[in-house]
């Protein structure tokens, strides 16, 4: 596992202490706990929304399909600290499904690997991150170079200003944050959505789609498990996009 990863995850191992602490602080408090705080204690039971598809290494799922990974143990030491037990709500194949679940109040929070962005905001509530990182864009570098040559141009963000912009199509997983801001940012370009990121990557570098979004981590983590990908794939060093990962809260649980 990377260092970043590692760092990443001691970060959001801190932000649990602390919500924990405020948790406990307030049940052992007078006046009452905060209505919607109590109710999680008097169930028993925190109810988690945690995506149906892998997302490795932050969501897995073990051969008795318990779920594994940092998300979900981020959960259990946050069910932990409260002292309740924790119960994972995995009825949602996209991060966008996640957060309705949260919204429709099916489960009382999500940790699942959740970017925040103005339109999820609608919706739910949101922490302060936990894990910073960019959205990084990877593109196949056979193609890139064939554009290079016909139309001269020597950035990705070129592209638009050339014929070739409605031809090359550009990958992103469904249901992501990163629909809105692929299409901010690549309006011309057709728009390719893959169910997951190693089906994503295989595209790109088959050349199947030109190029594809996603957080940072993750692509970090499957071009470390696979270093012959970065023959055919490169991270374009200048496109970033601000992705931070938050929880997901109730919008009826403020506190």
């Amino acid at each position: 596992m990377s260092t970043t990863l590692l760092r990443a995850i001691a970060i959001a191992l801190g932000l649990v202490v602390g919500l924990a602490s405020v948790f406990q602080q307030a049940a052992a408090d007078e006046p009452a706990v905060f209505a919607d705080i109590q109710r999680i204690l008097d169930a028993g039971t925190i109810r988690v929304a945690l995506r149906a598809r892998d997302a490795a290494p932050m969501i897995m799922t073990e051969a008795d399909g318990a779920p594994a990974g940092s998300e979900p143990d981020l959960a259990r030491d946050l069910a932990k600290k409260l002292g309740v037990a924790v119960a994972f709500v995995r009825t949602a194949d996209t991060y966008d499904g996640v957060v309705d679940v949260v919204a429709r109040k099916e489960a009382d929070i999500a940790v699942s690997y959740l970017s925040g962005g103005m339109e999820r905001a609608r919706y739910v509530l949101f922490s302060r991150p936990y894990i910073q990182q960019s959205g990084r864009f990877v593109y196949n570098r056979a193609w890139f170079a064939e554009l290079k040559r016909d139309y001269g141009i020597e950035e990705l963000r070129a592209i638009e200003g050339t014929p070739a912009a409605t031809e090359v199509s550009v990958g992103v997983i469904a249901g992501s944050v990163y629909e809105t801001n692929l299409a901010r940012d690549f309006p011309h370009s057709p728009l390719r959505e893959f169910d997951t990121l190693d089906e994503m990557m295989a595209a790109v570098r088959t050349g199947e789609t030109f190029a594809a979004l996603h957080g940072g981590l993750q692509i970090d983590y499957l071009m470390r498990r696979n270093p012959a990908t970065a023959i055919y794939v490169a991270v374009d060093p200048d496109i970033r996009q601000s992705s931070d990962i938050r929880i997901a809260v109730r919008p009826d649980a403020p506190n």
